[in-house]
């Protein structure tokens, strides 16, 4: 009855397909009309249409259907080929700011030039994201073709574009392509430049993401950092490793109810949620081994802290399998791609804990500079979509992080692929051997295999036994990814045998020729489930695009970690109960649904890790666009920083009132001017006498000081030329600001580390990481101001010439911009110019920028870097 119901009304989805198929037909209607046009006349048409748009006399919904229309005939005359109608929906899907979820081989990346064009008339770019470079640089050379028929300008953002002048001009244009990581790493270094010009990317219009699932889900477990080195100790890494090999694996007794929990060993490993649990004798242990009394105390929490991540990193983290050795550096291995993730390291010194654990090279621990997640980055833009072949198995996360609809989109041709139930065998030996058997089989005949491993040492095993029975094939994993796209693109040739780990290659069709369609397709073999659905489905997706015959299969066995884990004990029973023999197996639909609800649970436990990380980000991100929004004013030339400065004087002089203990209501006698005076000559260097102070209300002292150091700024900026002037002040600004931001962030890194803490004590983590770090951002906005005021109010100018007074100012954007593209570099950021320490302020001098081993022009007779060149530790906020 339910489904005859179903089958009357139909889904929601089926509902929003049709109605988006109806406005296909009225484009449909359009196209004889465009066809009929030669290339000149339908630019022109075109040219029209985006016309009207800027002019603001259409919108992009007014040109929608026209749009549409002549971007298909455009794609049949530049790229030869023609959308079909549920490209056509894939394109309204898009451009409505939602994701399509269309069948592999059903042609993307063509679908994605309908919202691309309609949305770039607007002249404020469009960013198309990818998962690689070679995608990007792929797809912006074909598709660029028909946006370069219709008069638009395409870039390609890859990683060896190096300098910025390069990069911002393939954001200037009209259509961009690049990866998730470019894109994200570009906002933040472009909030870290001193000019306005700098900056490489424009607005946050329209993106389209490009296997969304991958780059929103996937990749979101990991936040973008800019860092550089901290200074702390590297004997806690081995020494932690050295005590974590010390250590016993134990494991917890089963108890009756009511009976106190008991364990053996020294800590219990928990690989459900992939954690580490000390017992009562472990932590008694662990004392003795570090000579502490108490490992939990606040002075020794980095030891506790060491010692769990040591044992994650050998009991939790594997060789081969989470990260490989290569050039005595640990990397790390996509676990969704299996692609290495090089120049990418773990946080809160996991790294460091693998790189003792592999006796290889420990590097320094790294201070956070900068820092977004990409759920924070991609809901900058105005609107956001994307396109993969399997989303809705995360429809929800999609839907409450990104605000994004999933809409499953119909294959042009029913989808012929036959998918066969898992098959279950006892041992993972008897599963490998089945395999190996199976692919022995369709090769003898001819047919393609494609074999889906979850790691990198389930691939080489794969490859052992193939060499073995002298099976010519191609391994595609981790180690051996260079020639990626190749490899795929030929997988699907008469006998080819292709091991992948994970999804390598996607974005990559593997297309089949007609003698293999007559011998049954690509046939897909998957040696493991993985712990997320969507691998699976992006695994079986490789066979049967387009209506291509085609099977896939996954062998399963009690040995995985999916099932090991999620109750494979259960499964074994039953093996056991029906006399199960070597080498047999189990195909039955009931451990099929088992699996998927192991894999059900993973996915749960993965989001919540997900919206773990975006909830602390959510409150970062707050002060973050707070510094960015007041860093772009400042870099605007029509910012009236005279005003602030102003405003932030009122402030210092409350501040130095504050520090002297002198507040409005108390008795003038009980005012300690000496103190106040005292200050004055500390924090400024004037010279003021307590006298002058006495016997004044709190309104008058302020009044007084304010005018003092106005006169004193007033007579030292007045010998420059105002638009120096304003230059110098934004300058110096920047030069307190950036690294105080820098300071906050790693005084959040370390509030953060800690704050799980505090669920010991009944308070909730995340409620006390709000109020402290809101605490945190008050003292920061605070010191910036009062710093700004202090280095401004101190530095001191010797111009003899406007040509002096110029050369001066560029000097000190100079040392502002090698601050900037050291940090870039994760290196250390030092001050250049103006140094912390008010008594080692030294005159700015006009002449040219003299070599490090000069004598300084400041007349003192030290060497220029020795003196006014000399660098010190920056420290400093924002206003």
């Amino acid at each position: 009855m339910i489904k005859s119901v179903l089958k009357l009304f139909g889904t929601q989805n089926d509902k929003i397909v049709k109605n988006y198929l109806k406005k296909v037909k009225i484009i449909n209607q359009l196209e004889a009309q465009y066809e009929a046009l030669d290339d000149e006349a339908l630019k022109a048409a075109f040219e029209t249409l985006k016309n009207e748009v800027q002019s603001g006399t259409k919108t992009l919904n007014d040109v929608l259907y026209d749009s549409f229309a002549i971007t298909r005939e455009a794609a049949k005359r530049a790229l030869g080929m023609r959308h079909y109608d549920v490209q056509m929906v894939g394109g309204l899907v898009l451009n409505d700011g939602n994701i399509a979820e269309m069948k592999t081989g059903e042609g993307k990346t063509l679908v994605a030039t309908l919202a691309v064009v309609l949305n770039a008339m607007t002249g404020k770019g469009v960013h198309v994201v990818t998962v690689n470079d070679y995608l990007a640089k792929r797809d912006s050379e074909e598709m660029g073709q028909l946006y370069e028929f219709l008069g638009y300008s395409v870039g390609c953002i890859t990683t060896d574009i190096h300098d910025d002048m390069g990069r911002k001009a393939q954001y200037d244009a009209d259509i961009t392509y690049g990866t998730n990581n470019e894109y994200g790493f570009d906002y933040l270094r472009d909030n870290m430049k001193v000019r306005v010009e700098e900056k490489v990317q424009r607005e946050h219009h329209f993106a389209i993401v490009d296997e969304v699932d991958s780059i929103l889900i996937d990749e979101a477990r990991t936040p973008l950092i800019i860092s550089g080195p901290t200074q702390r100790d590297h004997n806690h890494y081995a020494q932690a490793d050295a005590i974590a090999k010390q250590m016993k694996r134990g494991k917890k007794i089963e108890t009756k109810p009511g009976e106190p929990e008991q364990t053996t060993g020294d800590f219990i490993v928990d690989e459900k949620n992939r954690t580490i649990i000390m017992t009562e004798d472990g932590l008694q242990k662990a004392q003795d081994l570090f000579e502490v009394e108490n490992l939990y105390s606040l002075e020794n929490a980095v030891l506790s802290h060491h010692l769990d991540q040591a044992l994650k990193a050998h009991y939790i983290f594997e060789k081969d399998v989470d990260y490989v050795v290569q050039n005595n550096e640990i990397i790390i291995v996509d676990e969704f791609t299996g692609r290495l993730s090089e120049g990418r390291r773990y946080s809160e010194g996991l790294h460091q804990a693998l790189e003792a654990k592999e006796n290889v090279e420990v590097q320094e621990e790294s201070q956070t500079l900068a820092e977004i997640t990409y759920q924070n980055y991609f809901r900058l833009y105005d609107k956001l979509a994307g396109m993969t072949g399997t989303a809705q198995t995360e429809a929800t996360e999609f839907s409450q992080i990104y605000n994004l609809d999933v809409i499953s989109i119909p294959t042009n041709v029913p989808v012929a692929r036959i998918d066969k139930n898992d098959l279950i065998y006892n041992t993972e030996r008897e599963k490998l051997d089945a395999v190996v058997r199976r692919i022995k089989e369709l090769n003898e005949n001819g047919q393609p295999v494609l074999i889906g491993t979850a790691s990198i040492e389930k691939s080489e095993m794969i490859h052992e036994r193939l060499k073995k029975e002298k099976i010519a094939h191609n391994i595609l994993n981790a180690k051996n990814h260079a020639q990626e796209a190749e490899i795929i693109v030929n997988a699907g040739q008469k006998g080819a045998v292709t091991v992948a780990t994970n999804m390598a290659g996607r974005g990559v069709d593997i297309k089949i020729d007609d003698e293999v369609r007559s011998l049954g397709g690509l046939v897909i073999l998957g040696t493991e489930r993985h712990e997320s659905r969507r691998i699976d489905n992006q695994l079986r997706g490789r066979s049967g695009r387009q209506g291509d015959p085609g099977e896939s299969q996954f062998f399963l066995s009690l040995d995985d970690n999916l099932l090991r884990i999620f109750g494979g004990e259960k499964i074994r029973n039953i093996m056991n109960r029906l006399g199960v023999e070597e080498g047999e197996y189990i195909d039955s639909k009931i451990v099929t649904r088992s699996v998927e609800k192991a894999q059900k649970k993973v996915e749960n436990q993965h989001y919540e890790s997900r919206k773990h990380i975006l909830e602390y980000d959510d409150v970062a991100n707050h002060q973050r666009k707070a510094i960015y929004a007041f860093r772009n004013q400042l870099l605007d030339p029509e910012f009236d920083i005279a005003a602030k400065i102003k405003e932030n004087r009122a402030e210092y002089v409350d501040y130095l009132l504050g520090e002297a203990e002198i507040f409005a209501g108390m008795p003038t006698e009980d005012f300690d001017v000496e103190r106040l005076a005292a200050l004055i000559k500390e924090e400024l260097r004037i010279e003021v006498q307590s006298e002058q102070f006495k016997d004044k209300e709190v309104e008058a002292l302020t009044a007084m000081i304010t005018e003092m150091m106005e006169n004193l700024y007033e007579r030292k900026m007045s010998q420059i030329d105002p638009e120096q002037r304003q230059e110098i002040e934004r300058i110096l600004y920047l030069q307190v600001l950036d690294p105080q931001w820098r300071d906050h962030l790693y005084e959040m890194d370390v509030l953060k580390t800690g704050i799980g803490l505090r669920g010991y004590n009944q308070k909730d983590p995340l409620t006390e990481y709000k109020q402290d770090s809101y605490k945190l951002f008050t003292d920061l906005v605070s010191r910036i101001k009062i710093e700004a005021v202090k280095v401004l109010q101190l530095v001191q100018f010797d111009f003899e010439s406007p040509e002096e007074e110029e050369a001066a100012v560029e000097h000190i954007r100079e040392e502002l911009e090698n601050d900037v593209a050291n940090t870039t570099l994760n290196q250390s950021y030092e001050e250049g110019v103006i140094a912390e320490d008010s008594s080692k302020l030294k005159p700015i001098t006009g002449s040219k920028k003299p070599k490090r081993n000069d004598p300084c022009p400041c007349g003192s007779g030290k060497k220029y870097k020795n003196c006014c060149g000399q660098s010190g530790p920056k420290k400093g906020l924002l206003a």
